[in-house]
């Protein structure tokens, strides 16, 4: 198990090489069985029957004792050859294996294969059932009743890995990446269980396993913490990412996952929660190297993790890089958030990050209320009072926050097969990233599409397209919002850790509950450690500008849970992060005591301490309502005390519109359904040097035609008077991307000629 006579990876012979040099296995059971097996020093084996004759494996059998079987299962199929391991010893140990794993398989979570999930626990469990099986495999005193539990958990194993390739095929996870971590290391450790014994290498087939150091690469910020998505509670690396990163140097010789093994300096656990595995697979003659030195021709500045829809746009690999998540995708987890169409950015600081915090016990009225919410998030409200919102089957009445749909117990479960999926759709199929490109160096783009994710009740349509171009470190954000009713209160939001700075043509007013509003505020800064952001509200035109926060209202929620209108809602407080008796609050109580029955009084310690929540949020509504609107926001990413300030416009016309940076890129959106044929904007007198057009026809031809401005046109052009000439084609994600400096003061007129 985990190793082999002439296994190129893990053979005896590179093995004892490893040994020779140094390298040491574990101090434990698995340790010395190994070293046994690589010195012949019989002391070692000693040691180890002897602990496995005084102790036993763990009485408590689950998720976090799984390592625990591992190392018990390893030290048995180790010594079993060992003279000094007698077969009473050998009885009574593979009868204890056997016994955790029944009480494993008997869970309901690994029952039916059919119902088996993609889930942080059920891996665990399975993870402990599967080294047990594997390790007492053909030993006469239990195998008549092991043979039949053995085929039954590979069929769920099999299961399982359809899972993978189904919802993480490009790696990332759909729970967080604190439960990716959890859920990886055991699946890895599976994975190579089944490549030593039975020839069959789940990495050959399944695509995750090739994805394990770019959900590194992708989904670790630079400073070293893990992108907060969904359900992170503690964002540090952990004693089982050493796991993963170590099958990562073993399996695929990575020389990046040795770097963020070895030398990252990343805030980390150095210890592995498998010892063991740190000697097998942390191989040393795997150089390390900074991913920082790395070319885009090495790594890609842009990867697009399927199946969960989570597109990560970032200028570097350093500790000073720009690193941007938007995610638009599926729900599949209870551990998902209600966040379809967010955006996070990070530089030098969480300058758009989420809101709420982590939870000390998984249900809690601040959890249910705001962090998994969408209000929590950097997307998009539609206020429709009296809508319903319940925790688990309706059992609890959640508060209105004007987000995402909450009105299934489905939403408090996990996607259990491709069937479960497409049986449930409706439910499930919340966002879908209709469109990624990437020009390496020059422009990131995405179109999400979220509509699916609230009550189809409100909404008719959302979709958010986002432009970055990394050499002016700069995104274009454009939301499309359609509701049934053009009175229901849209708001866009924007998170950040300090208190924003509005810049408006009068002075702020209080609105109540934290806010201070503005009519028409053209911008606000957000600054977080030496970053800042810089946000141009260009759309709606007449538009109201709320920032909202600071102490008793970080986390306030709009509406409450009786129907009522806008305002009525309240702060959902964070759980005290020391953890302490329960409230002393009826409603709350009650709410807690729903969640976890009659008996709870006290609530544990989180890690809090961990988290850097956002404390203010900054909300952007149009001031007279409509059905459909418009949201064209770009913000600036740079240093704080950047002095420069480009110039930024909006650019409008026919069918298209959009922004334009002094000195950078023009980049225009399609206002209408379906692709452009045709269109006009007009150009304001500003110089740029770029033109990104989205929203074409793939691969058609289109003729751009410049005419004469207000400004230029005694200067030889006239209005009207056709100036420049260019055909272009869009490529086959209905971009076109084109040079465009000099071409200034005019209106730019867009026709198609062709398409294949």
């Amino acid at each position: 198990m985990l190793i082999g006579e002439r296994d190129p990876l893990t053979g005896l012979t590179t093995l004892r090489a490893r040994y020779a040099t140094g390298a040491r296995p574990s101090d434990d059971i698995a340790g010395w069985a190994l070293t046994y097996l690589l010195n012949g020093d019989e002391s070692f084996a000693k040691r180890a029957v002897q602990e496995m004759r005084a102790m036993h494996p763990p009485d408590l059998v689950g998720s976090r004792t799984y390592p625990e079987y591992v190392k018990w299962s390893l030290a048995f199929d180790w010594l079993y050859n060992y003279p000094g391991f007698d077969d009473q010893l050998k009885d009574r140990i593979a009868a204890q294996l056997l016994k955790a794993a029944e009480q494993m398989m008997a869970d309901q979570s690994l029952k039916d294969v059919q119902l088996a999930m993609y889930h942080n626990y059920p891996v665990r469990y399975l993870t402990l059932a599967v080294f047990a099986l594997t390790a007492i495999e053909g030993h006469p005193s239990v195998e008549s009743r092991a043979a039949p539990l053995r085929k039954h958990a590979r069929d769920v194993l099999d299961h399982i890995l359809d899972l993978t390739d189904f919802i993480t095929p490009d790696g990332g996870y759909h729970e967080s990446m604190d439960y990716q971590r959890i859920t990886y290391a055991p699946l890895a450790m599976m994975a190579e269980l089944l490549r030593t014994t039975v020839n069959s290498d789940p990495a050959r087939r399944y695509t995750v396993f090739q994805h394990y150091t770019d959900t590194y690469l992708y989904k670790v910020l630079p400073d070293g913490t893990t992108a907060r998505d969904d359900d992170n509670e503690f964002p540090y690396l952990e004693w089982e990412d050493n796991i993963c990163l170590g099958y990562a140097v073993n399996r695929f010789k990575d020389p990046y996952a040795a770097w963020m093994l070895r030398e990252s300096g990343w805030p980390a656990q150095k210890k592995w929660r498998v010892p063991i595995t740190q000697f097998l697979w942390d191989d040393p003659n795997v150089t390390p190297r900074n991913p920082a030195a790395s070319t885009e021709a090495e790594i890609s500045r842009q990867h697009f993790f399927r199946g969960i829809g989570h597109l990560i746009m970032r200028d570097g690999f350093g500790p000073e890089s720009t690193w941007i998540e938007f995610n638009s995708g599926p729900y599949l987890a209870k551990h998902d958030h209600l966040d379809q169409n967010h955006f996070v950015i990070y530089h030098r600081g969480y300058l758009a990050t989420e809101s709420g915090a982590d939870y000390t016990d998984t249900e809690s009225p601040h959890y249910l209320n705001y962090y998994r919410r969408t209000i929590a998030h950097n997307s998009m409200l539609v206020y429709k009072q009296g809508e319903k919102f319940f925790w688990a089957e309706n059992l609890v009445a959640a508060a209105n926050d004007g987000g995402q749909r909450m009105d299934s117990s489905r939403y408090w479960n996990t996607v259990r097969s491709r069937e479960d999926f497409e049986r449930t759709r409706d439910l499930w199929d919340t966002g879908r990233m209709e469109v990624t490109d990437f020009l390496p160096g020059v422009y990131h783009y995405a179109r999400g599409n979220a509509t699916h994710a609230y009550q189809p009740s409100k909404m008719e349509r959302f979709t958010r397209e986002v432009a970055y171009t990394p050499d002016n470190n700069l995104m274009v954000v454009f939301d499309r919002v359609r509701t049934r009713d053009p009175n229901y209160k849209k708001v866009w939001l924007l998170h950040g850790v300090g208190e924003p700075i509005v810049e408006a043509g009068q002075n702020g007013r209080d609105v109540g509950h934290g806010g201070t509003g503005y009519t028409n505020a053209s911008t606000f800064t957000y600054q977080d450690g030496q970053g800042r952001l810089r946000v141009h509200s260009l759309l709606p035109r007449e538009r109201e500008v709320v920032k909202r926060g600071g102490a008793g209202w970080e986390f306030w929620t709009p509406g409450d849970e009786f129907g009522g209108d806008w305002g009525s809602g309240k702060n959902w407080a964070q759980d005290p992060p020391a953890g302490g008796p329960l409230t002393t609050d009826p409603y709350l109580r009650k709410m807690w005591k729903l969640f976890w029955g009659e008996d709870f009084e006290k609530l544990m310690p989180s890690n809090t301490r961990a988290v850097v929540p956002a404390a203010w949020r900054v909300e952007v509504s149009p001031s007279q309502p409509a059905k459909e609107d418009f949201f064209l926001h770009v913000l600036e990413i740079g240093d704080k005390g950047d002095p420069r300030a480009p110039r930024v416009e909006l650019v409008e016309g026919s069918n298209l519109v959009g922004a334009l940076v002094e000195g950078g890129t023009i980049v225009l959106f399609a206002t209408i359904d379906g692709m452009v044929t045709e269109a006009e904007v007009t150009i304001p007198d500003v110089e740029t040097s770029t033109l990104l057009i989205t929203g074409l026809r793939p691969h058609a031809k289109y003729e751009l035609q410049m005419t004469g401005g207000r400004a230029n046109w005694r200067g030889g052009l006239f209005n009207g008077v056709p100036g420049i000439n260019y055909i272009g084609s869009a490529n086959e994600s209905g971009v076109m991307h084109l040079p465009f400096k000099g071409q200034k003061d005019g209106r730019l007129r867009i026709r198609i000629l062709s398409s294949e």
